[in-house]
Parts: structure tokens; sequence; C-alpha cells
């Protein structure tokens, strides 16, 4: 059932009541934050935790071999196909997907299994076609980086988008943002941002929500993602990217002395990023192990065990944050993970990562086995 609280007039239509997505305490990843406020908004009472699992995205780690890249932590490299975790996300609800990307963009990010067009007025009719209909739609883009946010509305026949996005308070980028009295961005520079790759709908709810099995093969899936270099790929996923998360780390010729604040900023942007990745996510599978092992008797000792594997990489995380002095991108962090034993201590507490990770994914498996 659709919450009927838009407004409409000549030229808008503009959805009101969808919760805010903003990085904070609740979360740091955007694309199952986003699926949470659109879903609830529709009358589907999901948490964060369910969205987290049900994509992948809480069980996903995700190292670019090539470059230090601050793209690594984006839930499109969950799976081989970028378009994938979207799918199979707002699938998980229940409901029916649809994605209209950009046939050539400049990020680099081929998408292949949805519509592509490089017109802006198609951007636009599949934006009003839902909105009319009462639905937000989620996008990757609209400010800033290609990450996900929300479409709640919009003007002048669709010049003029409106809804909730990640960095529309950053001044960086949000220098040409009107915002309006509900909080929600206005912009009409939507589509000149060329990080503006896809717009996606969330269709009527036609089956049950995903089942639990079906979330912890996608799991294994994920986990399980292979880096082979003879194929070309440069991204090591899963518990593959641990190894190339250290090595990164421990080249000394990356962390040069008096090396210049752009370059460490770079460094601990990408070690910071995969620190996220793996605090946010795997405190979202541990929620969700210990859930079914309240919901699966059966099943309990495997689900703690799972549990258990899951709250030892959030407990290391946390202790790596320590090592750079707290979880921010301050100079002095900066400078400390520059330092030599912080970084060797730093490759430690990733092996211990690794190996636990390694044995949740074991312990996965052989709970699939016996589901």
């Amino acid at each position: 059932m659709i919450k009927q609280s838009g407004h409409k007039s000549e030229n808008s239509v503009v959805l009101y009541g969808i919760s805010k997505v903003e990085y904070g305490p609740d979360g740091c990843t955007p694309f199952p934050m986003c699926l949470k406020s659109c879903a609830n908004y529709l009358g589907q009472d999901i948490s964060l935790d369910f969205t987290m699992v049900s994509t992948g995205a809480a069980f996903r780690l995700t190292w670019d071999t090539a470059s230090w890249n601050a793209g690594n932590v984006d839930t499109m490299h969950t799976f081989d196909e970028p378009e994938a975790v979207y799918r199979l996300g707002t699938e998980a609800l229940g409901r029916d997907f649809d994605m209209l990307a950009r046939a050539t963009n400049t990020c680099g990010i081929e998408f292949s299994n949805c519509k592509k067009s490089d017109n802006k007025d198609d951007f636009i009719r599949f934006i009003k076609e839902q909105i009319d209909k009462g639905f937000p739609c989620i996008a990757l883009g609209i400010i800033g980086p290609p990450e996900a946010c929300i479409i709640t509305g919009y003007r002048e026949n669709g010049a003029v988008l409106l809804g909730w996005n990640f960095f529309q308070d950053m001044s960086e980028f949000a220098s040409h943002i009107k915002t309006d009295e509900s909080g929600y961005y206005i912009t009409d520079k939507w589509w000149e941002n060329e990080c503006t790759l896809a717009v996606m709908s969330m269709g009527e709810v036609t089956r049950p929500l995903v089942s639990t099995k079906t979330i912890l093969e996608n799991a294994i899936r994920v986990m399980t993602g292979r880096y082979d270099k003879k194929s070309g790929c440069i991204y090591a996923k899963g518990i593959a990217a641990y190894d190339e998360w250290k090595k990164a780390i421990l080249k000394e010729s990356e962390f040069p002395p008096n090396a210049i604040m752009p370059i460490l900023a770079e460094r601990i942007m990408c070690h910071g990023d995969a620190m996220d990745c793996l605090g946010d996510g795997r405190l979202n599978a541990v929620k969700l192990m210990n859930k079914l092992a309240e919901e699966l008797p059966e099943h309990k000792d495997l689900c703690k065990s799972a549990a258990g594997y899951f709250s030892k990489v959030v407990s290391n995380i946390w202790k790596m944050a320590e090592l750079i002095g707290g979880y921010g991108r301050s100079e002095q962090q900066m400078q400390n993970l520059a330092r030599t034993d912080v970084r060797q201590k730093t490759a430690a507490l990733i092996d211990e990562c690794k190996e636990a990770d390694s044995k949740a994914l074991d312990v996965l498996k052989q709970l699939v086995e016996a589901m």
C-alpha cells in the first residue's frame, strides 16, 4: 500500500514524508539506507539490518589492486555486475525492479542487464512515471559521487528534482543546491553531474520477502568473490580483498617520508572506507545471526558461532581505529597511518579479520547445508 502524502500541482509532484538518509551512527552504507527509507514510506516495516543483509552489502569487502580507489566501498562492487546489488535488494522486498542507466559515463562503470540511454528526457520520463504513481526513486549520483540517493519528487516537468542525498549539505558538492522547507534538496543540475549514472524504481509488492536461506547463499557468494588477475579484473573481493588491503598498507613506497597531504588523504580515505565497510557491514551480519539464533532454535549453535566470528571482525576494526587515533580523517590520523609501526600493527589486525571472516564463511556454508 502506498502512502498518499504527495503534493501535486501543474508540472510538479512531490512525495512528502520520506525519511532522511545521512551518514551517522545509524549507518554509512547509502543504498541499503535508501532502500529502507523508501520501503518504510511505501508501508513496509523493514529494518536497516534487513536491507543490509538482503542486498549482500553486510558481507562485502572490495579492494582495487591498481590504485587507491575511493570507490572501493561503493555497494555497486558487491557482485561482479554493478547493477546486481540494486536488483537483489529491491527484489528481496518482494518488489519488481527496473533501472535506467547512462549508456556512457566517465566513471568507468559498465552496466549490462538494464535499460540504457544518454538522453536526459528518457531519465525524466522514467522518474516522472514512478513519482506520479506515488513511488520514490533511488538514483546514483544527482549530487556528488555516484552513491545511492533518493528522488522524492520533481518540479518544472522534471527539470528540477527533490529528495535526499548524502552529500547535499557538503559545500564541495552542493554549491548549486537549494533546500526545500521539508529538508529535501532541490537541484536543476542533476543531469550535468557526470556521476549521475542511473535511476531505479521500486514496483508493487508481488511476492514474499526473500528467504533466509537465499540471504545466506548470497552472503556466501559475496564473501567468496574471486580475484583473477589473468581475467583483467582489478578488484579483489570478499576474503581475497584482505590480502590486497594488507599489501597496500605495508608497501613503504606508498607512504614516502614527508609525503604531501593529498597523498596521505587518499591513503586514509581508502583505508578508512574499508574499516567503515567492515564495521557497518559485519555489525549488521551479527544482528542477522543473533536473530536467526532465536528464530531457528535447531540451528542456534551455528548462528551464534557465526555471530561470534563477525563480532571479532567488528572488534578488530575498533582496534584499527584506535591505532590511528579514531574514526575520522584528520591530518593527525593521516600522519599516524603513515607510521610504519602503526601500519604493521594494522596489517596484523587485517589478518585477524580475514581469519574471523573465513571461519564465519565456513559456518554459513554449514548452516545452508543444514537448512
